[in-house]
């Protein structure tokens, strides 16, 4: 008997097992649903909704079967795209997850596939954002540590993270994600990633203030008036970048 298109929408917490939750609710029900949401994001719609409770042991089950009958490359590929501003990318994920299931791991070498292209193209845009902000993260020193403010399109905390713990080992600080409103923190040696709304940081010291002055001072001596290039510029530090990097704003 074929999977059936539903019109239903399921709704569940936004955690991963919650989205794996919705994955084992698919498989089990043997229907596709119209499309998978956030409870906290209610789109207007004649959909009938359903809510699909968080059930770790559920979760674990369909955890487990990915690496079991696709691969370990697909159930990688799948965490990485969670975290990904992918728009619908639940429903990406459940379909690619459910050819998985009939296909296996030969899937993922159909690289043209739409089912398989819209999610590697989701994993490169992550993951290429993390490698740039390894570069462009700016950071304060407050005195006590350091704190950091990023506006990344995806979630990339958690590919950042050890990059900036072992440059910072002997050292407390904070990189605040405002779009995704999470925070890494480090302190004592142990690192956290926490969901927080705001954070307020102190005014800037005058020590902070002047390291700010003389880095403007070094990025502007070193810039070539002759050989400016804003295009290039911009290819290699897109514009977005520039509202967290003390030596553009002036420029933003």
């Amino acid at each position: 008997m074929p999977d059936l298109e539903s019109n239903i929408i399921y709704q569940y917490d936004g955690t991963y097992n919650g989205f794996l939750s919705c994955v084992y609710e698919s498989i089990y029900s043997r229907s596709i649903p119209y499309d998978i949401v956030r409870y906290d994001n209610d789109p207007i719609t004649l959909y009938e909704k359903h809510y699909v409770e968080t059930d770790a042991g559920k979760a674990q089950r369909v955890q487990k079967s990915i690496p079991d009958k696709i691969s370990y490359r697909a159930s990688k590929l799948i965490e990485t795209v969670f975290l990904s501003c992918l728009q619908q990318k639940e429903l990406y994920m459940l379909r690619f997850l459910r050819r998985g299931y009939r296909e296996g791991a030969k899937l993922l070498s159909k690289l043209g596939d739409p089912d398989v292209s819209v999610l590697l193209q989701a994993e490169k845009s992550l993951l290429n954002e993390a490698h740039l902000f390894r570069g462009f993260v700016r950071f304060a020193d407050y005195g006590n540590s350091l704190a950091a403010t990023i506006t990344p399109k995806n979630f990339v905390l958690p590919f950042i993270s050890r990059h900036f713990i072992l440059r910072y080992k002997d050292d407390d600080f904070i990189i605040f994600d405002n779009t995704n409103k999470a925070a890494l923190i480090y302190r004592n040696r142990i690192p956290e990633i926490i969901s927080v709304d705001s954070i307020e940081f102190p005014e800037l010291t005058t020590e902070e203030n002047k390291y700010r002055a003389l880095w403007k001072r070094f990025y502007d001596t070193l810039s070539i008036e002759a050989r400016e290039n804003p295009r290039c510029r911009m290819t290699h530090m897109p514009k977005r970048f520039w509202v967290n990097m003390f030596e553009m704003q002036d420029q933003y």
